[in-house]
């Protein structure tokens, strides 16, 4: 049995119209089958906008109207949007749903604006984000939630990259023991065989549809039911791992799919340094690949335990005789964010295929491995580069998560804390201190130029540019990179300043100056605060939202590793990454916004 076929019916509103005294019509998103949806103004709150849903009923479509209503109205998810009000069917026949207004685009809209290209790693990314929402539907209490829908047309992406599922209109609560749904209805390309075939539709009902989109847009647009061909054959850059996971989700019969969207999740965690190795053709950009993607983490996902010694790259055919790469990551004030950029370029450059190390630089509060989660995550056994007697040449665990070698620091003492932070400019050291100061960054000297053996490395060395160490390494870097956010009042400090001054002398003395642009926010008046750069920023990281953020902490991952922030971020950073790697890329649109203000 074919999809249900619908008449198109004219829409009952138009614009500058007002739905229920409040909701004034201002144009139309988005029209199809028997709704059609609108942006609209609030007439009580100024400058509040919603997305307005306007459904057609026919005889019997009121129920199905409020079960959605109904269902929608009860759910709370990060990945869905929030219903504020419903209106039961006007004298014309018209019922309206108020929800959320998403700016953005649906995932149709970016993918054949994308020419039916899209990155593996951010359609993996929208696939794990599907996941979570799925999780969340199908342990809905007291029935579960099967969606039954998924197609790109239905999922929106915000500007926080985030997936947004925004139709249910054929959504439908589990009844245990039920034969059949009561519609047979869905898409075809998309929808699984038990949607037409009479039978009742459960969880993995959505998997199938989730496994129909992952072929859909991994195979340049093809549908599954039409070329019936293993997903590899489309793209060499399609691992064996993530061919075989598709099929599986597209088995006729749902049980020989994955049983869980969990299932789904976890493989899909499993298969995304794989993924990363082949689409590098199993090559880096410096050096070979191992087979698990060189992440240092068994295949069931546990704990990294590597053989090896930290310094050794995989196949050991990378450039460690090179000097490497350095570039010391610095903020321009306090809060402008100088360690989430490291880590923002850390997981950049990993999704490119590049093996780097990220530095930590020694203070009193380090919180590298507060934030990697390091009790959770850090090998057995695991010592911080600054521990007594820690050689990384030596050290037979090292701390890797597919292409980034971590290294935290330790705690320092209250001995070696005593001349911490002194400004050289303020106070003139004792020889005792000026030792400890030598050692430390002899020590430093030692770890980038002999034992990391990493063609690139991150050092971070947050806000404090006086520090002594910190002075040694930016004389060290290859490249310093500084990072400034939307607060321009934090310029007024004295520290912000002497920054800038210091930023001057390091141009004049021809070292190689980056500018980043943190937290950035969809404005007019973006290309004000970009024209306080010194020059041009090289990339422009954006604002993550804070959910994302505390979800990642009760997750106990980094925020940089969220399904939608990933990719946000990667977008935003691997132009300028690129641009300086193997080839050259040219100005683009920030260069443009800088020189016009």
């Amino acid at each position: 049995m074919g999809v249900v076929e619908v008449q198109m019916q004219p829409q009952g509103k138009q614009i500058g119209d007002v739905v229920e005294g409040r909701y004034r019509i201002v144009a139309v998103l988005g029209s199809g089958g028997m709704s059609t949806v609108y942006l609209a103004d609030d007439l009580r709150l100024t400058g509040k906008r919603w997305a307005v849903k306007e459904s057609r009923q026919s005889n019997g479509t009121e129920y199905e109207f409020l079960a959605e209503a109904e269902m929608l109205v009860k759910l709370n998810h990060p990945n869905l949007p929030d219903i504020v009000d419903y209106f039961p069917a006007d004298s014309n026949g018209c019922s309206y749903l108020v929800m959320d207004y998403i700016e953005g685009e649906t995932l149709l809209q970016r993918f054949e604006r994308s020419g039916k290209r899209l990155p593996v790693n951010h359609v993996i990314d929208y696939a794990l984000q599907l996941c979570d929402v799925f999780a969340y539907l199908h342990s809905h209490q007291p029935e579960p939630i099967i969606y039954r829908d998924v197609k790109p047309a239905n999922l929106m992406i915000d500007a926080q990259e985030r997936i947004r599922l925004i139709d249910f209109g054929i959504a439908r609560s589990y009844k245990a023991g039920q034969a059949a749904d009561t519609v047979r209805i869905g898409t075809i390309g998309f929808a699984a065989p038990e949607q037409f075939e009479g039978r009742q539709t459960d969880a993995r009902t959505d998997l199938f549809g989730l496994g129909a989109l992952l072929y859909y847009l991994l195979s340049g647009g093809h549908y599954y039911y039409a070329v019936r061909r293993p997903l590899s054959d489309h793209s060499a850059a399609i691992s064996a791992s993530l061919s075989a996971l598709v099929e599986k989700l597209l088995q006729a019969e749902p049980r020989a799919r994955c049983q869980s969207a969990a299932e789904v999740r976890d493989e899909l965690l499993r298969i995304q340094p794989l993924q990363t190795a082949a689409g590098n053709n199993g090559a880096d950009m410096y050096g070979e690949i191992d087979e698990d993607g060189g992440r240092g983490r068994n295949r069931d996902g546990g704990r990294a335990e590597q053989s090896g010694t930290a310094s050794r790259d995989s196949g050991g055919k990378g450039l460690s005789k090179s000097p490497p790469r350095v570039l010391v990551v610095a903020g321009l004030y306090v809060g402008a964010g100088a360690t989430f950029t490291t880590l923002a370029l850390a997981r950049a450059l990993h999704g490119l295929g590049v093996r780097h190390a990220v530095l930590e630089v020694q203070s009193r509060h380090p919180e590298l491995y507060a934030l990697l989660y390091g009790e959770k995550h850090a090998p057995p056994d695991y010592r911080c580069y600054n521990e007594a007697g820690v050689d990384l040449r030596e050290q037979q665990t090292a701390w890797e998560d597919g292409n980034t070698l971590w290294l935290p620091a330790a705690p320092l003492s209250g001995a070696e804390w005593s001349n911490e932070s002194i400004s050289i400019d303020r106070i003139q050291p004792t020889l005792a201190d000026g030792n400890r100061t030598e050692l430390a960054f002899s020590r430093l000297q030692q770890l980038i130029l002999k034992e990391i053996e990493r063609p690139i490395i991150l050092v971070d060395i947050g806000s404090n540019w006086e520090d002594e160490t910190a002075n040694e390494l930016i004389k060290l870097a290859s490249e310093f990179v500084y990072v400034m956010d939307p607060m321009l009042h934090k310029l007024e400090s004295a520290a912000a300043r002497r920054n800038m001054k210091r930023l001057k002398e390091l141009q004049r003395l021809g070292k190689p100056v980056w500018g980043i642009a943190n937290k950035a926010v969809n404005s007019s008046h973006t290309g004000q605060w970009l024209s306080v750069f010194p020059e041009p920023p090289v990339c422009m990281l954006p604002a993550i939202d804070f959910t994302r953020m505390a979800e990642a902490s009760w997750l106990g991952i980094l925020v940089q590793d969220r399904p939608g922030v990933r990719a946000q971020l990667e977008r935003s950073s691997q132009d300028w990454l690129r641009s300086w790697l193997p080839h050259t890329g040219p100005k683009g649109l920030l260069h443009k916004l800088w020189r016009n203000g």
